[in-house]
């Protein structure tokens, strides 16, 4: 079932250059955001109108829209309400301003896919299964690793790290033009999973991304029957019950866009190693990776409607980060996830201070790969579960780390479900692509953890909340913690 997308923010199809502003604060951070756009309460309108020079705070022209647009019929009446604020000038400049007043507000940040490359990892023979790799003890032991950066934290990678590593990439200044997945032969895979779907245990997740093509084939050809490759590929795709398109060429230059099939390589993670679930992809993120802290929000408002009564969905995975203004955590995101997690609280959550509270919808998302340990979002907030990427001999050279990493998975040379363009009219070498790719980042240990945490809580019958089965995976005794990237996931 295809999602209805005109509820949703229009998700653009072009290269990101004119819709994102990039910053570098004193940290060394580079800060991405939406140009003219600020995130307010309603309540403090009138101080960015004066802010800059605005006489008329009314609406009339529409230079402000609240974020959540279907919880409540009058929320364009409530103070409290967040609103998007279009047309000024400098945000960053009035957001920093506004806060010396005590008024919380902030840039509308962009988020980016956090894949990469996989020349600079070693032959994939070496780590066949797609979410499985050699048992942590074959790990090098945590002792003896340099402190080498500012935050105090010690790389995880057997050299330390330069403390300038800690101020965030600069990288992402220029847009990709080029995908960094690679076809990966049918042989390559081979190695799949031998769980199987558990009758009457079905787990629900919510994957916000780039959207799913459960065909596989952008174009449906009558005459040409799927290959073997393509049809088991297809096959893992049937656990996606509801998706927004993935387009492979949403600008029509007949080349394939640097992230499209992000959304289907991660579907096809789930399909594989947590069989029985089921899966929506909402398109929230654009063929060239990005997004921001608005739109995801919004989906979030959505998916989770108020009075929705029981939880939609158990598990929210996000394969996107980014670094945000002051460190602050994005405005529109934070409240978003606290209306998730408090809606569906029960009275007695609350009754035990400081007990640690197992949500009814546990959200995963990805670390980063800038080999940075200063905090990602939304991967940092307390109540989302962050995940680190491992290579075949330990902590992958791109991922990021510190104390607030809770979890790694496998992130090298993943192989997972992806386009058929073969029979496409590409330019280059795209159409070699034949239903699977081989790509790296913690893009893709984020769905491995995912999983698992829902392959635990189905095969313990559901008895408790999908939070408890992630407690019990992450924080139970035994398990072995990679020294700042946390818990590690090993998929059988």
């Amino acid at each position: 079932m295809i999602i209805d997308e005109q509820q949703q923010i229009p998700v653009p199809s072009d290269p990101w250059d004119r819709r994102v502003q990039f910053t570098t604060n004193a940290s060394g951070q580079t800060i991405a955001y939406r140009p003219h756009q600020l995130l307010v309460k309603k309540s403090a309108i009138e101080s960015v109108a004066r802010a800059v020079g605005r006489s008329n705070t009314g609406n009339a022209d529409g230079w402000w829209e609240p974020v959540f647009r279907s919880s409540i019929p009058d929320a364009e009446r409530d103070a409290d309400t967040l609103l998007v604020v279009h047309g000024l000038p400098n945000p960053l400049a009035i957001a920093q301003q506004l806060r010396t007043m005590g008024i919380v507000a902030g840039p509308n940040h962009v988020f980016f896919a956090s894949a990469l490359g996989h020349s600079a990892f070693p032959n994939p023979g070496a780590m066949p299964h797609p979410g499985a790799m050699p048992h942590p003890g074959a790990m090098p032991h945590p002792v003896g690793y340099g402190n080498g950066c500012a935050c105090g934290c010690c790389s995880p990678s057997a050299a330390p790290i330069a403390i300038e590593s800690c101020g965030g990439s600069s990288t992402k200044s220029q847009a990709p033009r080029y995908s960094t997945a690679v076809p990966a032969p049918y042989s390559m895979t081979e190695h799949f999973s031998t769980r199987t779907p558990l009758q009457g245990m079905q787990c629900k997740i919510l994957v916000l991304d780039t959207g799913a093509l459960p065909s596989i084939r952008p174009t449906v050809v009558a005459s040409a029957a799927l290959g073997r490759g393509v049809a088991r590929a297809q096959a893992l795709m049937e656990c996606v019950t509801h998706f927004s398109p993935d387009p492979w060429d949403a600008d029509e230059n007949r080349l394939l866009d640097p992230f499209s099939g992000h959304g289907t390589f991660i579907a096809g993670l789930f399909g594989r190693l947590a069989p029985g679930a089921e899966v929506t992809v909402d398109r929230c993120l654009s063929s060239y990776g990005e997004t921001d802290d608005r739109t995801i929000a919004a989906a979030l408002e959505r998916w989770f409607p108020e009075g929705s009564g029981i939880p939609p969905f158990d598990i929210v995975s996000m394969s996107f980060g980014g670094y945000c203004d002051e460190n602050d955590p994005p405005i529109a995101l934070s409240e978003a996830i606290a209306r998730v997690q408090m809606r569906y609280r029960e009275p007695a959550d609350f009754k035990n201070d400081g007990a640690a509270i197992s949500e009814p919808v546990v959200f995963v998302a990805a670390a980063g790969n800038d080999a940075s340990c200063q905090p990602t979002w939304p991967a940092a907030f307390e109540s989302v579960i962050s995940v680190g990427a491992l290579g075949p001999d330990g902590a992958a050279p791109f991922t990021n780390y510190g104390p607030w990493v809770q979890a790694c998975a496998p992130g090298v040379d993943i192989v997972s479900t992806f386009f058929d363009l073969s029979q496409e009219k590409a330019r280059d070498d795209n159409t070699e692509f034949e239903g699977w790719a081989q790509w790296s980042g913690t893009s893709f240990s984020t769905p491995i953890v995912a999983a698992e945490i829902a392959w635990e809580w189905m095969s313990t019958g559901k008895t408790s909340r999908v939070g408890a089965a992630a407690s019990y995976l992450l924080e139970r005794d035994g398990q072995y913690r990679f020294p700042y990237l946390g818990t590690v996931v090993n998929s059988a």
